[in-house]
């Protein structure tokens, strides 16, 4: 997986420019940015999406900010690192100034990192401070000649900066359409004042002494702090005799192309842009281009498509919109002009190539060879939208492995989702069979060599899962359960293996919280937060892998069982039969959790996950240890219930917790 890390989630060029490169990468890449405009973007795209809290983006900040900007920075390096650690991407991919401080200026990822340098530096400071996170990225990409040159002047940085433009996808753009009459001029970017659209108005009010007919239309929402208190006074500027009626302030637009085609030319103002998407768009259809003789628009236009003035100089860009306006031939044959050097030099499949051969030095080969040694088998009820997500992710990362899909009598479309895939088996039951006695007739479909028992709410990420299969099938290595590293939706680790019941570490685990504890000692009270494949009790059944041979021996489930305690009377008897069960956290799942139990039960049924417990450690390590377990529980849930009190937060959970766990103690008793 290469993980790519953006600061901001607003949907700006910049972050435009990560979903197109994004794009290069094939399937397995995912973004990490706050919930907005990017991260809905990138799942449209068909990209895994993990949110990260959303911070102010500015690093250009007063004296007395600067410590909460270094906070804001440290938050995010952390959770980019957390991230990073649950997932073990091949490539990280900081993209901006603010992801590659956070990235690069503390400890180290151990992993590669790009960085993806996309601005000019803003200043000496914040200059001196992403100098040195260039220095150690293993590759820096520029998006232009001009940020390359401003970022390193002295060329430290060598062969690992390399300029990579973005790219234009032409098709979107009718390079044929004719402007409107009479003539207008569009000025294209976010209302924010380093674009300089006061500057625009005045090339305007300039133009319209020759050109009276000509109008200007500004095509961008307001951005940043100065943005609307900035619309309002371009508003008013507008308002003036010189402009009165020939400005119109459109907004934002999601898709420029029908805006660009109408306008005889482009305007482009800012001084100092990196690059100018705009400008490349405005070749792109068919448009000259006005611009700043400086930085990203010089090296996109060229005598051919467009006019480069002075930047800052109202009347030479006022005299070459004149000139445009006035030999509309002229206009076109540039236009045409533009549109070819797009095609010749922007073109985005090129793009694209030119970017993922810069990557290629640090990202491996594709490793989904081995799937096909592998069946999936899962239990669906009601399943229809979390299977859909399960077997796209598989066609996804895993096509080549077979699915055994035991459907207990659902009610809505499952089967119709099933339907769809061609490496699907299903196993249709007349009722709603249990977990257990549907897993265990799935099994009996299988001939593959490994199988993987997983939930229809499980999501396969990315291609560790071949190497978990290949990982079961080695000849030198003992029989054994293998469970990958389980995660949420948001890239944090789930508790999914556990220490044996009513054992020291379950004990110590319930009188204090691991997070507090050193790492060597906790991690026999936390296995899920290792980093390395260990031995545990047993493991959730979200997710269970092992030689098909052995789980066929092993059973896998018990069949008296209906629903919950399962996982882990299988990860009991195995550990009783000689199988132990191994933490393989290198290999990675997302899980939702409780699909189909929540509408069932209407929520956690916590007394049946009690009353299950209690049951499967009686029978497989006898009263003592099912009375310390149940004693180990009530400690755990009542140190929460203590701990979350102390800091304010919500102890209904636990509170029902326990209360499930005293009724079933109770009954118990009785019985």
């Amino acid at each position: 997986m290469v993980l790519f890390v953006s600061y901001s989630g607003e949907l700006g060029g910049a972050e435009r420019l990560l979903l197109q490169f994004s794009g290069a990468l094939g399937q397995e890449c995912a973004v990490a940015c706050p919930q907005g405009a990017l991260a809905d973007a990138a799942r449209a795209e068909g990209l895994r999406v993990f949110a990260l809290r959303s911070r102010r983006a500015n690093l250009r900040t007063r004296v007395r900010d600067r410590a909460l900007a270094g906070a804001r920075l440290a938050g995010h390096a952390a959770e980019v690192r957390g991230l990073a650690r649950s997932l073990e991407p091949e490539l990280v991919v900081a993209w901006g100034m603010r992801s590659a401080i956070a990235c690069l200026t503390g400890p180290p990822l151990r992993r590669p990192v790009a960085f993806q340098h996309n601005d000019l530096l803003p200043g000496p400071t914040i200059a001196r401070v992403v100098r040195a996170a260039a220095g150690r990225a293993d590759l820096v990409t520029a998006l232009s000649r001009a940020t390359a040159v401003d970022l390193d002047p002295s060329g430290r940085l060598g062969a690992r900066l390399k300029v990579v433009y973005p790219g234009v996808d032409l098709d979107r753009f009718d390079g044929h359409a004719s402007p409107v009459r009479p003539p207008e001029v569009i000025v294209l970017g976010a209302i924010t004042g380093w674009k300089r659209p006061d500057l625009a108005l005045e090339v305007a009010a300039v133009v319209r002494r020759t050109r009276p007919e000509v109008r200007l239309r500004l095509v961008g929402a307001p951005f940043a702090n100065d943005g609307p208190a900035l619309l309002e006074s371009l508003r008013e500027r507008a308002a003036q005799p010189d402009l009165a009626g020939a400005v119109e302030f459109t907004g934002g637009v999601a898709e420029p192309a029908s805006d660009l085609v109408r306008a005889t030319c482009l305007l482009h103002c800012a001084e100092r842009e990196p690059f100018g998407i705009a400008v490349l768009e405005a070749l792109a259809a068919g448009r000259p281009a006005v611009v700043p003789d400086a930085f990203g628009p010089a090296e996109i236009v060229d005598e051919s498509c467009g006019v480069r003035y002075p930047p800052g100089d109202v009347d030479a860009a006022a005299q070459a919109i004149v000139s445009l306006v006035s030999e509309p031939e002229r206009a076109a044959a540039i236009g045409a002009a533009g549109r070819a050097r797009a095609r010749a030099r922007f073109e985005v499949g090129s793009a694209r190539s030119r970017y993922l051969a810069a990557l290629a030095p640090l990202t491996r080969h594709d490793r989904r060879a081995g799937v096909s040694e592998l069946a999936l088998v899962t239990v669906t009820h009601n399943s229809e939208n979390e299977l859909s997500a399960l077997l796209a992710s598989v066609d996804r990362f895993a096509r080549g492995s077979r699915v055994v899909i035991v459907d207990c009598a659902s009610r809505d479309q499952t089967l119709d989702v099933a339907s769809r895939f061609d490496f699907v088996e299903v196993v249709a039951l007349a009722d709603n069979a249990g977990f257990g006695r549907a897993c265990n007739r799935g099994l009996a479909e299988v001939h593959e060599p490994v199988t993987a028992l997983i939930n229809p709410d499980v999501e396969v990420i990315d291609g560790s899962l071949a190497a978990l299969c290949a990982e079961a099938m080695r000849a030198d290595r003992p029989e054994r359960l293998l469970a990958p590293l389980v995660l949420y939706g948001d890239g944090s680790r789930q508790d999914s293996v556990h220490p044996l019941p009513a054992s020291s570490p379950d004990l110590a685990r319930a009188l204090v919280p691991p997070a507090l504890l050193p790492r060597r000692v906790r991690l026999p009270l936390a296995p899920w937060d290792a980093r390395a494949p260990r031995q545990v009790g047993w493991a959730v059944g979200c997710a269970i892998i092992a030689r098909t041979e052995t789980l066929k021996r092993l059973g896998p489930f018990d069949e008296r069982i209906f629903m919950y305690g399962e996982d882990l009377e299988l990860g009991l008897r195995a550990g009783q039969s000689g199988v132990p069960t191994w933490f393989w956290p290198s290999a990675r799942l997302i899980h939702h959790r409780a699909h189909s139990t929540g509408p069932e039960f209407g929520g956690e049924p916590f007394e049946r996950l009690a009353q299950a417990r209690h049951e499967v450690v009686l029978r497989r390590l006898g009263p003592t240890a099912a009375r310390r377990d149940d004693l180990t529980q009530a400690l755990t849930f009542g140190s929460r219930i203590l701990a979350k009190g102390l800091i304010g937060r919500s102890t209904v959970r636990e509170r029902r917790q326990l209360a499930a766990l005293w009724h079933v103690h109770r009954a118990n008793g009785r019985s």
